[in-house]
């Protein structure tokens, strides 16, 4: 064999290994050399960039994509929670002779003949210093539920932090009872379902001067299907209790409208991180993608928006106008 009198030539066949037998071009030995050595190596940088760029691309597609599913699968949760506790709520008139389930029951009311339990069995009343855990509905649904309340908290991981670490509130003279009854997940129409002590509305003389305002009685309803008995709610922590986030519910939901004097008492447009839900929305949440859960009178469930709940003929089945307020009769 001749040796070769290209310097280039003979740094390649030092570099391969092999003998060269293209053409005696050092420019076309070098790029034959460059494809070996790729093949070698396995991949360039510009490839590996370009591979990491198509990766990141597709991250940044699939995360909205995954981050709707879980908040569709969230609000699933909350429309079979609705479904549940509708049940119940059904299952109480029908043994209360069509009486609807109270709003916001009186002290009287709890001390009376309306006897409610914890799942223990203890009666909660003022004589146990348990007044305000009564007079909110989920320990009065809690016998149709079999007492279980997992299904009525929307985040399962706060309703085990409750569970296994009471020291976040015991500290502060709250007791699990006490956090079970104040933030269900879906907050009750109390003005105008059931009715609610601290609007005074069990009062003779509120009686008298607007008569019921509330449905009391099943039969009664006049528009079962569009009246909202249970809605998303949000709440704020109680005095002293610090839990690292606000809980993601509330045991009552109140409506845009309700007297004439007061006029609109929610704000025109919702804000999801008002540090006072009451007065932004009326504890309602709208959570799921701008929506929140809707439990109807009649049973059924569905979602709806701000519009939607802005509107008073959602919430009172005497209301014939968006801003319908109580009025004396």
């Amino acid at each position: 064999m001749v040796a070769s009198k290209c310097p280039v030539q003979r740094l390649l066949r030092a570099l391969t290994g092999t003998p060269s037998r293209r053409a005696s071009c050092p420019v076309l030995g070098a790029m034959h050399t460059a494809r070996q050595l790729r093949a070698a190596l396995g991949f360039t940088l510009i490839e590996v960039l370009v591979t990491i760029g198509i990766i990141a691309v597709l991250i940044s597609v699939l995360i909205p994509s995954l981050s709707k599913a879980r908040g569709l699968a969230r609000q699933t949760r909350e429309i079979a929670a609705g479904q549940q506790v509708m049940t119940a709520f059904h299952a109480y008139s029908t043994d209360n002779k069509d009486r609807i389930l109270t709003g916001i029951a009186s002290p009287a009311m709890v001390n009376g003949n309306m006897i409610v339990r914890d799942a223990t069995g203890q009666r909660l009343n003022s004589a146990s210093g348990r007044i305000e855990e009564a007079q909110r509905y989920p320990f009065r649904l809690a016998p149709y539920l079999n007492y279980d309340f997992a299904g009525l908290y929307h985040d399962p991981a706060q309703l085990r932090d409750w569970t296994n670490n009471p020291e976040n509130y015991l500290n502060f003279g709250k007791d699990l009872t006490y956090m079970l009854s104040l933030y269900p997940s879906l907050g009750m129409n109390v003005a105008f379902v059931g009715g609610s002590d601290q609007l005074g509305q069990f009062d003779p003389l509120f009686q008298r001067l607007f008569g019921r305002v509330y449905i009391d009685r099943l039969p009664d309803v006049r528009r079962p299907s569009g009246l909202m008995a249970f809605g998303s709610a949000r709440g704020v922590a109680p005095p002293g209790v610090e839990l690292g986030q606000l809980p993601e519910g509330f045991f009552r939901i109140e409506p845009p409208y309700y007297s004439s004097a007061q006029g609109r008492r929610w704000a025109t447009t919702y804000d999801k991180n008002s540090p006072l839900p009451g007065l932004n929305s009326g504890f309602v949440s709208l959570r799921h993608a701008g929506k929140g859960v809707v439990a109807y009178v009649d049973g059924h469930v569905g979602v709806a928006g701000w519009r939607e709940f802005e509107d008073m003929r959602l919430w009172a089945d005497k209301a014939d106008s968006p801003t319908w307020t109580i009025a004396p009769q």
